[in-house]
């Protein structure tokens, strides 16, 4: 360590605690740049015999009213099911939420988050007969699962291959509206969920000299002026 970052490391503290430094801002373009390292992420929803994930690439963050931060996600929403690839899609999803500063665990977290409009585009209509394949895997499975079941458990298989049906029907007469209605719910649960139990946000690291102070001096952080300000005092 040099000399200069010696005398960094003991005279800023100090001005800090002399309340001559009281905040230090970053602006939301600045956080939009650096939470690209923690890309890609993730969200995994419900899809009869299936998986079903929406893979957020990018996010871009502005300042909203009244202390919130409206962010855009990016990516695309991904559908298997039976062992085909049936639907692939962009995805946008607007989200609004009030950062917040946790000094116990020295976190950042989103807090009253809410979410807004959600819209697919560039459908990938190929995987489509794709859905064509997964049916007549389903049709020839039919008979063979007949003889092993009674007769009540029977009439619910058949139930359920007929919803099946119907929900692949979706991805074959092309219907991305349909799609996004059928999911949407589930979607917005899992998203929710990821930010209350704290999988997206962001830990400190006392490692990096910055941080470091925060942990130590900071009392909270506000959105203000096109960005975010960590406040001491």
């Amino acid at each position: 360590m040099s000399i200069v970052e010696k005398i960094q490391q003991w005279f800023i503290p100090k001005l800090i605690q002399l309340k001559i430094i009281k905040q230090v801002s970053f602006t939301l373009a600045e956080l939009t740049h650096d939470m690209q390292d923690y890309l890609p992420f993730d969200i995994k929803f419900s899809v009869p015999n299936g998986d079903g994930f929406v893979i957020i690439s990018s996010v871009e963050l502005a300042e909203f009213k009244q202390g919130l931060v409206h962010a855009t996600l990016k990516g695309t929403l991904d559908i298997r099911c039976l062992g085909e690839h049936l639907y692939s899609s962009n995805i946008q999803i607007e989200l609004f939420g009030k950062p917040i500063y946790l000094k116990e665990k020295s976190v950042i977290r989103a807090t009253e988050v809410e979410i807004g409009e959600i819209i697919l585009s560039d459908d990938n209509l190929v995987v489509a007969q794709n859905v064509r394949k997964a049916i007549a895997k389903l049709s020839n499975n039919i008979l063979g699962q007949m003889y092993a079941l009674t007769m009540g458990t029977a009439l619910s298989f058949v139930g359920n291959i007929t919803d099946m049906k119907s929900y692949m029907a979706n991805f074959i007469n092309k219907s991305s509206h349909k799609v996004l209605e059928l999911h949407r719910k589930d979607i917005e649960s899992k998203l929710l969920e990821s930010f209350s139990n704290g999988d997206l946000e962001y830990t400190l690291e006392e490692v990096i000299p910055d941080e470091n102070l925060f942990i130590k001096y900071g009392k909270d952080i506000v959105v203000e002026n096109e960005g975010l300000t960590f406040r001491f005092c």
